[in-house]
């Protein structure tokens, strides 16, 4: 049988406790002990019926619904070059003006109370963005800039033929001003230049402005899936 637990080592290391996740397969038998002191989270696809009566008989709570989004990049007759981007590359002297950015910006994170402070939900994302930057976790950080003022950025992930979206932001006063599409084109450019064939975003379902933008950018929804805690 498959082991029921399974140690998430990044985020256990990161937030400084248990944090697991279960085999859904495993979880129709009849658990006899769960770990103590430990926060189990599970995502399940909103198509398996059977998981989502088992979660719910286990008392796991609902934290967040997740919609993801994909997109063909359309073929693009100009001929593009990587080095067209380099003047959009977030370096490490952006580092400290992104983070700012990203304090009190992802409401809707599955990061969130009573699992997860406001503070630790900052600094998982301050983090995410500092890994992209340093091409650690996501190949690069782009961003967009108004009189030396990041405006908006995107952190992208490319592998084979799919680009990945990971954070996707717009700073708090450029807002509503059509940002986050300028942000779109950009990645589908850069996808463009790196020969991906595909682009990918995933996003809350609470997040409708965000479900709206891929929307009406060409986005479809390709997958729905839900997050369950069990805080033991």
């Amino acid at each position: 049988m498959t082991k029921l637990f399974t140690n998430k080592v990044w985020d256990s290391d990161f937030f400084k406790r248990t944090i697991l996740t279960i085999d859904l397969d495993s979880l129709g038998n009849k658990v006899e002990s769960w770990p103590k002191n430990s926060l189990i989270t599970v995502k399940v696809d909103a198509n398996k019926y059977q998981s989502l009566e088992h979660i719910n008989k286990y008392d796991f709570s609902f934290v967040e619904g997740e919609l993801v989004f994909k997109k063909a990049v359309p073929v693009n007759l100009n001929s593009t070059s990587l080095t067209d981007f380099d003047s959009y590359l977030a370096t490490e002297s952006s580092l400290d003006e992104l983070k700012l950015i990203v304090s009190d910006l992802y409401v809707n994170s599955r990061f969130r109370e009573p699992w997860f402070t406001l503070l630790e939900r900052d600094r998982f994302y301050q983090k995410w963005i500092e890994n992209a930057v340093l091409a650690k976790f996501d190949d690069c950080c782009l961003v967009l800039k108004e009189e030396n003022t990041i405006s908006g950025f995107v952190t992208v992930r490319i592998r084979c033929s799919e680009a990945t979206i990971g954070l996707i932001g717009v700073a708090t006063p450029f807002q509503g001003k059509g940002v986050g599409k300028k942000l779109l084109e950009l990645v589908q450019n850069y996808s463009t230049a790196k020969k991906a064939k595909i682009i990918k975003v995933a996003t809350q379902t609470s997040n409708i402005s965000a479900a709206n933008l891929y929307g009406k950018n060409g986005f479809t929804i390709t997958d729905i899936s839900y997050w369950f805690y069990k805080q033991v």
